[in-house]
């Protein structure tokens, strides 16, 4: 059966049988056109044309070029996840390049493969080894190009640990090198990459410069997409633009970037990626509370997630999102039904992840036993034996994983609430109403009132220790609390400021529970530093409010606001940005909701705006502690 190859196909080939035919002088290139063609071929996904030109390569007689040719066939079968066949391919390459006389020089291409394969196979103390030691070898050549590719597996890596602030430092490194290559085809992928490296702080920090930046990186990485008509990079550049947009707050824009993204990913021979462009639309319609439409979008990224990605890990987690999509909108059937497909695919992928496991591990002794031409039946019996007890390994392997990671849960759960416990109240406090009451026996020598503050302050410190054992309190006790706390504080600042706590009449604040001490440290800061050196009366205000089936709580005061000041000023939210993100990621982890907050400057007039949105909790909604 003959086979049409595209015309830029044999071209190439042509040139690359007469590259073959004069033997470059320099034995470590196959050619410099191949470089190039590599790259792009990479990414390929005409298989009957790809493998026509992998054996080509692998028939010239040159090791380069069938190392090269290795290189297109790992990279095809990693991204249509057929990872028993990749690891193969990468051993045999591997072999290729150990007895080649430009070792030296190839041996990084090994190493990013199996970086590769055990990024797709989540087997992260592997890919720390193999990205690792791509890094060294890439510098100590001073392979700019390499270098980056190691940089990226790295910080992979500490994302998935959530190592962010060894991440940084990662990220800018590889930033000085991708700003100063010259442009070829990897351009739009290293900068859509720094793009999202930067989105992804933005999340985390909320500066608005890493925004702009952000930006920056996406659009010359849709342009440089433009010009080598790199479809995929340009969909993931609008993919940032959605995102940019979304944190701006103008959903508009990013539903018309989505839309966008979504044209071009249609315009692929084989659609990818449309499941999760689907999603993210559907997403910004809820927050558009156009709920109708974000069903619909909904379903239709369910769709593709069945018929592209069936079974796998992405559209589990399309129907993980899929919930909470239709929860948001309203519609309980669905939702239900979701989960219902979510909870089944989670146990059927875990079971096949075991079964994959144990397999591999067969077709590894398996080709050992073939390999094996002598007494092959006197060594049957111990090849079997082998065979079952790696699959018994292969079990006691993936069990003990599992349970370390459910120990490194476990561990960062317990240290995040030891800090809580530590940082509950600012120990400074007691020290200074301490010293307050100090002033007022010396001076005013009256007895009641110095007994009333005492026990004032007694309570306070009583049910600030009891609350450090307590994970949550209804509204009325906390608020309670905060109006024993509030009046101390108006001791030590006599006059300085005035305070009002609202709680909206659709509230029950005796029946809905609040995670304890969640608000006293942004009003510790207001107070501390927010009116601090003001020449004017400062104001707090506390509210209460239900807002799309979720309690909101505002916090605001007319201080001086956040500044870009020294540290000093800074501190008016770091501290308690801190404490509340530890609060609301254990919340989030116990009982899978989506509580968050904002901090901002107010929009009008003076000080500072704090919203923390949690979700409506009741005793019967909080599972009892084990």
């Amino acid at each position: 059966m003959q086979v049409k190859i595209h015309t830029r196909y044999f071209l190439f080939l042509m040139l690359l049988i007469a590259c073959l035919g004069s033997r470059s002088q320099d034995k470590c290139t196959c050619s410099e056109v191949n470089e190039q063609q590599v790259i792009k071929l990479e990414t390929e996904e005409d298989s009957v044309t790809l493998y026509r030109l992998i054996s080509n390569l692998k028939e010239s007689g040159q090791d380069i070029c069938t190392i090269n040719a290795y290189n297109i066939d790992i990279s095809f079968l990693g991204r249509h996840k057929h990872f028993a066949e990749m690891f193969e391919k990468i051993q045999l390459q591997e072999k290729l390049i150990h007895v080649s006389s430009c070792k030296k020089d190839l041996e990084i291409i090994h190493l990013l493969n199996y970086a590769d394969y055990y990024t797709a196979r989540e087997d992260y103390e592997n890919l720390s080894a193999y990205s690792f030691k791509a890094l060294e070898n890439a510098e100590n050549r001073n392979d700019l190009r390499n270098i980056v590719k190691s940089i990226k597996h790295i910080v992979y890596l500490f994302t998935r640990q959530d190592q962010d602030e060894k991440n940084w430092a990662y990220i800018k490194k590889a930033e000085r090198i991708i700003t100063g290559l010259p442009e070829d085809i990897s351009t739009a992928s290293n900068y859509n990459w720094l793009a999202f490296e930067y989105e992804n702080k933005y999340t985390l920090t909320e500066r608005s410069s890493l925004l702009d930046s952000a930006l920056m990186f996406a659009e010359v990485a849709q342009k440089s997409a433009s010009l080598f008509n790199d479809h995929e990079q340009t969909i993931q550049s609008f993919r940032v633009f959605e995102a940019v947009s979304y944190h701006r707050g103008d959903l508009r824009k990013a539903i018309n970037s989505m839309d966008s993204a979504l044209f071009y990913a249609k315009k692929q021979p084989v659609p990818k990626n449309l499941a999760s462009l689907y999603l993210s639309k559907a997403w910004d319609l809820i927050d558009l509370k156009e709920f109708d439409e974000a069903i619909r979008w909904q379903d239709t990224s369910i769709y593709y997630a069945e018929k592209y990605e069936h079974g796998s890990i992405a559209s589990m987690r399309i129907y993980s999102e899929a919930v909470q999509v239709f929860e948001a909108a309203g519609n309980t059937p669905k939702a239900l039904q979701a989960f219902k497909k979510y909870d089944y695919l989670k146990d059927s992928i875990f079971n096949l992840k075991r079964s994959e496991k144990i397999n591999e591990l067969e077709q590894r002794y398996e080709k050992s036993k073939n390999e094996k031409t002598i007494h092959e039946l006197a060594l049957q019996k111990r090849i079997y034996l082998l065979l079952a007890l790696a699959g018994l390994l292969g079990l006691a392997v993936l069990a003990f994983l599992v349970r370390q990671q459910s120990l490194k849960n476990k561990q960062k759960i317990l240290e995040a609430e030891q800090r809580l416990n530590r940082a509950r109240m600012n120990p400074h406090f007691f020290f200074n109403a301490l010293s307050s009451l100090q002033s007022t026996v010396l001076k005013e020598n009256d007895g009641i009132a110095v007994a009333k503050n005492i026990s004032r302050f007694a309570k306070i410190m009583r049910a600030s220790l009891e609350r450090s054992y307590k994970e949550y309190n209804s509204i009325e006790q906390e608020t309670d609390f905060l109006k024993e706390y509030l009046e101390l504080q108006q001791l030590r600042f006599p006059g300085k400021f005035n305070y009002e706590i609202k709680i909206n009449g659709n509230i029950d604040p005796d029946e809905i529970l609040i995670p304890s001490m969640i608000l006293q440290p942004f009003i510790e800061n207001s107070i501390e530093h927010g009116f601090s050196n003001i020449n004017y009366t400062g104001s707090l205000l506390i509210d209460f409010s239900m807002e799309s089936r979720q309690l909101l709580i505002m916090i605001a005061d007319n201080g001086k606001g956040l500044t870009n000041g020294p540290k000093e000023n800074n501190e008016h939210i770091s501290r308690a940005t801190q404490i509340i993100r530890d609060r609301l990621y254990l919340l989030n982890s116990k009982l899978k909701t989506r509580a968050a907050f904002t901090v901002a400057n107010a929009e009008l007039g003076k000080g500072v705006m704090v919203k923390i949105n949690l979700p409506v909790l009741y005793g019967k909604n909080i599972p009892e502690e084990s």
